[in-house]
């Protein structure tokens, strides 16, 4: 078992994600990191003849009697079992310790299982109290009440402080040994990994609490080193910053654009340009209201001489 891996879960309307995940994989990793891809029965064909000999595709179907065919909490059953694979990965022995990948992650930087590995093998732990989500007005409305709400509930079942409140969104690196200590945890009291996403559905919710109240103060912590933008005026402000997958790399290894919001509009590379993202997330009706407010409203010299002109025509 190596010690250190990466597993994707996919699935078919993905492919083109993975597609461009695994090209930066490639592109970026300066040792060999094994890969493991989960996708569904059906999917397997697809994702075989496109990662080809650059990693091993696996059927969800090995932990079919773990999956769920109901939705949990407004979830439905697909996005429930992505959950509860990330989870259950960890009891097939492939790897010591595992990034959980999203498809829609891009490397854009060079990169070794030192990133995500302390000096004695055990995994960091990336999280964050996500402050400045808490701030975000628009963030804020769609989804923190609802999310601190759940991962409250998980830490009050772990018998933890209810704050403060230190998770992550993705991309979490899973030691195996900790995930089966937290499922033993869980069958103690009478619960599976589904039952654990009915109280609350944060699987990396569950695992970071886990550590936290396993390792304590011992925990490697590390601030996250993949960016998440999930929402759509964040892709936007980086956009309108001219902040580019270079700059982006003095801080993080990954860049992620939440396929939630993504899919509308197709694959998005961050690198696009910017009349690209202006036109998607903005009407041409609202930038051409904006340009002309500021060229002939906002603009002192142009408002002095429409002033001239209004004083003028009515004197």
């Amino acid at each position: 078992m190596d010690n250190f891996g990466i597993m994707l879960k996919s699935y078919g309307p993905d492919l083109q994600y993975a597609q461009r995940f695994l090209q930066s994989f490639l592109a970026y990793a300066t040792e060999p990191i094994p890969l493991f891809v989960v996708v569904p029965d059906q999917d397997v064909p697809a994702f075989t003849e496109v990662f080809a000999s650059h990693a091993t595709v696996l059927s969800e179907s090995l932990w079919a009697d773990q999956l769920v065919d109901y939705p949990i909490h407004g979830n439905n059953p697909g996005y429930i079992n992505q959950e509860i694979i990330k989870l259950a990965f960890a009891e097939g022995g492939y790897l010591r310790n595992y990034l959980c990948a999203d498809s829609e992650a891009v490397f854009i930087r060079l990169f070794s299982s030192r990133d995500f590995m302390d000096p004695s093998g055990v995994p960091y732990s990336f999280i964050t109290e996500d402050h400045e989500l808490h701030a975000d007005p628009v963030y804020f409305d769609a989804y923190w009440t609802a999310r601190e709400q759940f991962l409250v509930q998980i830490r009050e079942f772990l018998e933890l402080p209810a704050t403060p409140i230190a998770t992550c969104h993705n991309m979490a690196v899973f030691s195996s040994e900790q995930v089966l200590n937290l499922k033993k945890y869980l069958s103690d009291r009478g619960l599976n990994w589904a039952g654990a996403l009915e109280i609350s559905p944060y699987e990396f919710g569950w695992y970071n609490f886990w550590v936290e109240k396993d390792q304590g103060a011992a925990r490697k912590i590390r601030e996250p080193i993949m960016l998440m933008l999930h929402q759509p005026h964040q892709h936007l402000e980086y956009s309108l910053k001219g902040i580019t997958e270079n700059d982006l790399a003095r801080g993080y290894v990954a860049v992620l654009i939440n396929s939630g919001f993504a899919q509308d509009h197709g694959v998005i590379d961050f690198q696009e340009p910017i009349s690209n993202t202006l036109s998607r997330y903005i009407s041409y009706r609202i930038l051409f209201g904006a340009a002309f407010e500021r060229m002939f409203v906002r603009a002192p010299r142009v408002r002095s001489l429409l002033g001239k002109g209004r004083r003028t025509s009515s004197s």
